[in-house]
């Protein structure tokens, strides 16, 4: 089977997709075939940052401006995207946000939104597609954690590491939940990634974060979407629960 035959037939919902890593899933989908992608993300330019997509071979994408940690925003998501497509195959759970916040700055308020989209918002567009994923027997849900996750916090907010472990621990939870229906959920723990985030963190964060790897280099977005191309496919039909560490050597686990 050709490459671009790969998702042939399915349906995406890529949260945080507008740029970053969520961006070069939701290209790398379309590439694979997959007859509908829905970026979801907060900022209301993600249209625009997709129109080069539209000549995509037999790809449709939809974008919908969410708040993942909004509930009823997210049960518009997967409405319209059932609207739209009629099914829903896979899930990325991509959006975040990494605010550099010290401990001694840590609030209540700023502690808890990034939980509430770091993790809370995973938690609520999986709790949405699970009962249409349930129905057809068949799904994978792939959740961005990070290396932060194993060594905690060290440029975001000390929450944002707290947030990715917990997406593991979720994500151990579901595929013991879901296994039976024939719904497949893994991690992936990104090192360093080259993207608007990493930018955010400064140009001293930059160098250092490329020394700690063992390739001395940051990792492309692309790089990252190949490690969800491979779990959302056929490539992985025995993988379950499990975490997919990508990053250029940077945490040996």
């Amino acid at each position: 089977m050709a490459r671009s035959d790969w998702l042939s037939g399915q349906v995406a919902i890529v949260t945080g997709g507008s740029s970053g890593i969520g961006r070069a899933v939701v290209e790398l989908l379309l590439e694979s075939g997959a007859a509908g992608v829905t970026v979801a993300d907060i900022e209301p330019t993600a249209d625009d940052a997709f129109r080069g997509l539209r000549d995509v071979p037999d790809g449709e994408f939809l974008t919908i401006r969410t708040d993942v940690s909004d509930s009823a925003q997210v049960k518009q998501l997967v409405t319209q995207t059932l609207e739209r497509f009629g099914r829903i195959d896979i899930l990325v759970n991509n959006a975040g946000i990494a605010p550099m916040v010290r401990w001694p700055d840590v609030t209540e308020e700023n502690w808890r939104r990034v939980l509430d989209v770091n993790l809370n918002g995973s938690f609520l567009c999986a709790l949405e597609v699970l009962p249409h994923m349930r129905r057809q027997q068949s799904g994978r849900i792939v959740n961005i954690s990070s290396v932060g996750a194993f060594i905690g916090s060290v440029t975001a907010h000390p929450a944002y590491g707290v947030a990715k472990a917990g997406l593991i621990a979720m994500t151990k939870s579901l595929a013991r939940e879901c296994a039976e229906d024939g719904i497949l959920v893994n991690a992936i723990a990104p090192g360093s990634i080259d993207t608007p985030m990493l930018d955010s963190f400064g140009h001293d964060a930059r160098i250092n974060y490329a020394k700690v790897s063992m390739l001395k280099r940051h990792g492309t977005p692309r790089e990252l979407a190949e490690a969800v191309l491979f779990l959302v496919s056929d490539s992985s039909t025995y993988i379950t629960g499990s975490t997919l560490h990508v990053n250029g050597g940077s945490l040996l686990v």
